[in-house]
């Protein structure tokens, strides 16, 4: 790849370096220059501009870390990744559980080329479900096409996905003399919040005094498919009444002690097929604490050995990081799958819905609507692959600004943006749609995406951020998405067809 400043008249066909606002139009990082482009470059007295040059040997940045993200995929379930936009494809788990990475893989792939990279959460790190897990960027406009096939080769086996095996858990809590009902109840609501998180039911709460032949019994007795134990006195030893409680049962103690802070009094072991984790104290505060690391890890049908517990010393110092277990909860696009909904403007040719619906099914949209006047509505209930739940009629005199807004306002509150599209428009493919679900991202600005044309990107599809939504609902009569821009350019990302 050749990157540099060429002049104006050679430039067509090169990918633009930098961002230009010329001749009143805005021409944006990375776009393909057209014939057109570099002529209005010339006629504003612009000689030069910074350009990348591809070679035939040569992998432009999308179709890099698209190949590269469907290499570290290949073979895991789980996991589904996002339409590649700006050399990034990300990764994200379709289901709760733990990732696991091989990390001296990871570091022999970033260790091909620079502009070849991969970054993952921690690993053995708890997920739920749409987090994201792993991102794929290629940094450069292109890389060579040897050193791709390196990393397609290093890529493999690199990442696992282990969903959650565990559905049900029984409680054990031990009361001492004088304790009251509110420790108890406190407890159980944060080992209620921690399951929750897994996706894993509590079935079954037993109070119990603490004594060895009381915590036998209630072990025994105990019908989750994982057992928790929470006594009233902190474990001291490997044969105290916690312990020995789950041994006079018949089962077995693994460990007691982990070198993680808070957490370290846990012990863990089996009865039969269920796993038993004795429970810190420190389990009945919400913070990060040992107890959260073993409890997913088992969960989700990890076995534990000795080595793999010493290993958790690194890093295993928790006590000043109260912004754990979920440092990855907010921003929304950042740190998850968006949620995206389809909302169809039913509003002339409704022989074409279906088109536009299969097209919008085969996308990484979340939901779909159909809003349409009553008689289109009507005309649309004889489609077969028209769903009427998915239906939203309006009256024909709301115009299309009120089929934007009966769309808006069926939305679940979980939907972080719309993409709508126009049953009058050429119907776009599948992966025109994910290359603009892709493209959002609050975080970098990106809260309005559609595709650019020579005629300035009129019309659907076009995608809007929540952000937009209370806009969009105020518009009237036959204003559409488009009368919004002119204040959002900020907003705005165009992408090249």
């Amino acid at each position: 790849m050749r990157f540099g400043g060429v002049p104006v008249g050679k430039a067509a066909g090169c990918i633009l370096a930098h961002s230009l606002h010329v001749g009143g139009k805005r021409f944006r990082k990375g776009m393909v220059l057209t014939t057109g482009d570099t002529e209005l470059f010339a006629a504003t007295g612009l000689k030069e501009v910074t350009v990348a040059e591809l070679s035939e040997d040569d992998v432009g940045e999308d179709e890099a870390a698209s190949r590269l993200a469907d290499a570290l995929l290949s073979g895991t379930s789980g996991l589904s990744r996002s339409a590649a936009f700006t050399g990034r494809a990300n990764i994200y788990a379709d289901v709760a559980g733990v990732v696991e990475f091989d990390v001296k893989a990871v570091a022999r792939l970033n260790g091909i080329n620079p502009a070849i990279t991969l970054a993952t959460l921690a690993n053995l790190s708890r997920v739920a479900s749409r987090s994201l897990v792993a991102t794929a960027k290629i940094i450069t406009f292109a890389v060579p096409s040897v050193d791709l096939e390196k990393a397609l080769m290093a890529a493999s086996g690199i990442l696992c996905h282990f969903p959650v095996i565990r559905r049900d858990a029984s409680l054990i809590v031990t009361r001492v003399e004088g304790q009251g009902e509110r420790l108890v109840e406190k407890g159980k609501s944060s080992v209620v919040a921690r399951l929750t998180r897994l996706g894993i039911e509590l079935t079954e709460t037993r109070v119990v005094p603490h004594r060895q032949d009381a915590v036998c019994k209630a072990i025994a007795a105990s019908s989750g498919s994982l057992v928790l134990l929470l006594t009233g006195s902190a474990t001291s030893d490997a044969f105290d009444v916690g312990p020995q409680g789950l041994r006079l049962a018949g089962g077995k103690v693994h460990r007691f002690g982990i070198p993680v802070d808070p957490g370290n009094l846990l012990f863990h072991g089996e009865l039969g097929d269920r796993p038993v984790i004795g429970l810190p104290g420190c389990a009945r505060s919400p913070a990060l604490n040992g107890a959260d690391w073993i409890l997913e890890r088992i969960a989700c049908g990890r076995n534990l050995t000795d080595g793999q517990l010493a290993e958790m010393g690194v890093g295993g110092l928790l006590k000043e990081v109260p912004s754990r277990p979920q440092p990855r909860s907010g921003g929304v696009g950042a740190f998850s799958r968006p949620r995206v909904a389809v909302i169809v403007l039913a509003d002339e040719l409704p022989d074409a819905v279906g088109e536009l619906l299969e097209a919008a099914r085969a996308s990484d949209a979340e939901l779909i609507r159909i809003a349409g006047s009553g008689s289109v509505c009507r005309e649309l209930e004889g489609i077969p692959s028209v769903a009427p739940d998915t239906l939203l009629a309006t009256a024909a005199s709301t115009g299309r600004a009120g089929l934007i807004r009966v769309g808006i306002e069926s939305l679940p509150p979980e939907i972080d943006a719309i993409l709508l599209l126009r049953s009058g428009d050429p119907v776009p493919d599948k992966a025109l749609l994910n290359r603009m679900i892709a493209a959002f991202s609050p975080k970098d600005g990106r809260e309005i995406c559609r595709i650019a044309s020579e005629a300035g990107g009129r019309g659907p599809p076009i995608l809007f951020g929540r952000r937009f939504f209370e806009s969009l609902s105020e518009l009237s009569g036959h204003r559409g998405g488009n009368d919004l821009l002119p204040d959002a350019q900020e907003f705005l990302c165009e992408i090249q067809p």
